[in-house]
């Protein structure tokens, strides 16, 4: 099933979501041995942990992130204060022991969530759009690997799996900025541990220049997004 397709699918399914629900272990549960089950619901994500008190259920709107790390982890980030790390709001990490995540189901829940989402699971890229080999740098260093601008999305295709995106333009795309014709810049909502109060900047070396006309077509499409965003119904 292409990208296109799965999106119309999901557009007319929606309503309609059918409890779906999982074996999970919690990492770095204090107390307790993390073991439990994660069920995917119309109105909320609930883990129910082997301990009572440890589970949680998170109404779509109290999830401040969702970090879909691969088919088997995934982050949630939710409004709850850490008071062990002085109110820092706690974000809970499952490992999935049976079944994956897959992108029907992670499209649905980021379609339920109503706001930026992190996805690190690339699949299959668009044909006959921009590729761009590219290095991606680091604080220290950097990864290699390729920009792949689609109409609706771009991606990070890299060896380097804890890089790899997808980012849907009109999701998780802040800006697109060319210092010149060899570096990028890239504003995404991204799991970068700062509640989304702040974009998370992608700087990518291009080992061939990006098509002004590419550029300036995304410019346009930032922007008509935004004008869109703007009006008040």
């Amino acid at each position: 099933m292409t990208r296109a397709v799965l999106l119309f699918v999901l557009s007319v399914t929606i309503q309609s979501l059918a409890a779906q629900t999982y074996p999970v272990i919690l990492e770095k549960a204090l107390w307790f041995d993390g073991k439990g089950e994660v069920q995917f619901t119309n109105d909320a994500i609930e883990f129910k942990a082997s301990k009572e008190k440890a589970s949680r259920r998170w109404l779509y709107q109290d999830i401040q992130y969702f970090d879909r790390i691969s088919p088997k982890e995934f982050v949630i980030l939710s409004y709850e204060d850490a008071k062990w790390r002085f109110g820092r709001d706690r974000q809970y990490r499952f490992v999935l022991t049976e079944g994956e995540l897959t992108d029907e189901l992670f499209e649905t829940i980021s379609r339920r969530i109503g706001r930026p989402v992190t996805d690190r699971v690339v699949g299959d890229t668009p044909k006959d759009v921009t590729r761009v080999p590219v290095k991606h740098l680091h604080t220290f260093g950097g990864c290699e690997g390729e920009l792949v601008f689609g109409d609706s999305a771009i991606f990070y295709v890299t060896d380097h799996a804890k890089d790899a995106r997808e980012w849907k333009i009109d999701r998780d795309v802040d800006s697109i900025w060319a210092l010149n014709r060899y570096q990028v810049e890239l504003h995404v909502y991204d799991n970068n541990r700062k509640e989304f109060s702040q974009t998370r900047v992608y700087r990518f070396q291009l080992k061939e220049p990006l098509d002004p006309e590419r550029y300036r077509n995304l410019k346009l499409r930032m922007y008509s997004l935004r004008a869109e965003q703007s009006v008040i119904p």
